[in-house]
């Protein structure tokens, strides 16, 4: 390890190229600069001044510790200047929720990116689970959740709702005899979607998932509607993102007789306060899905 006070020494002494500035500008004597130098030079088992007279030359090794200094200093330098600007508007932004959820998030990201191009943002779609662990293990600040959370090392706000859907091709009449016909068109989050519905809406005849056929799983979120826009199949999704689906007339949203709707939920850590970009993230995301 190179002693960070000899390596200032040594920094101070090529910039002023003289012992007793040196010594003077660190509060130091001269004796203890060249102390300081040579101590250095063991550290590192290399000369790093060619001395002739009161003056001196760098060796090559002592070029490259001075440029290494430097750029040292300039990255400590520029790690200040960090930690004391949080800027509402410079930053990455890094956030996870549903895949549903990510279809209606992103465009409005986006839109804010435009006016804003010094904030920039990775969004990852994932399941509640998964979120609740990107968010404990630091790999995102944000997170945007269906469920609410019981662990101390989180923080939790409730910032609205979001109805979900039950998606029949069109013209179809629907009872549990009918969706059975139907079967499932499943997505990353449709089973979670789906058991919350169907429970509500079918109690005497719902009791697992397991019950209904699968006729198609599809992980790219905006083709979820496809095969029901062809006549194959039904799904939930949250009525949030029906607006991104280029199939609407040829589907029908089903009138229900207990609506369900899902609370919205931000999650972060409870002991690592968010920086104050963030602001106009949660603001945005406040306004998608408060009622």
């Amino acid at each position: 390890m190179i002693s960070q006070n000899f390596l200032r020494t040594f920094r101070v002494l090529v910039q002023t190229g003289n012992f007793t500035r040196t010594a003077e500008q660190l509060y130091m004597t001269q004796s203890g600069v060249s102390q300081h130098i040579k101590k250095l030079e063991t550290q590192l088992g290399q000369l790093l001044l060619n001395r002739y007279g009161k003056r001196f030359e760098l060796t090559s090794a002592g070029e490259l510790l001075f440029d290494f200094a430097i750029k040292q200093l300039t990255a400590e330098s520029e790690l200040l200047k960090s930690l004391e600007m949080d800027n509402p508007h410079v930053g990455q932004c890094k956030i996870a929720c549903s895949g549903p959820m990510a279809m209606q998030l992103y465009p409005e990201l986006l839109n804010l990116q435009v006016h804003t191009p010094t904030l920039t943002f990775s969004l990852e779609a994932a399941p509640n689970e998964t979120i609740i662990e990107l968010i404990k293990n630091n790999q995102f600040d944000l997170g945007i959740v269906t469920q609410q959370v019981n662990d101390h090392a989180l923080m939790q706000q409730w910032v609205g709702t979001d109805d979900l859907c039950l998606i029949v091709p069109k013209g179809k009449q629907v009872n549990w005899s009918s969706l059975m016909n139907l079967g499932f068109i499943n997505h990353p989050s449709g089973h979670h979607y789906a058991y919350q519905l169907l429970e509500q809406n079918f109690p005497n005849e719902f009791v697992t998932m397991n019950q209904l056929p699968e006729r198609s799983y599809v992980n790219q979120l905006a083709q979820i509607l496809l095969p029901i826009s062809h006549g194959i199949g039904f799904t939930v999704i949250p009525k949030s993102t029906l607006d991104v689906y280029p199939y609407l007339n040829k589907i029908r949203v089903v009138t229900l007789d207990k609506p369900v709707a899902e609370d919205v939920y931000l999650v972060s850590k409870k002991h690592k306060p968010l920086p104050v970009r963030y602001q106009l993230v949660t603001s945005l995301i406040k306004q998608l899905w408060t009622k």
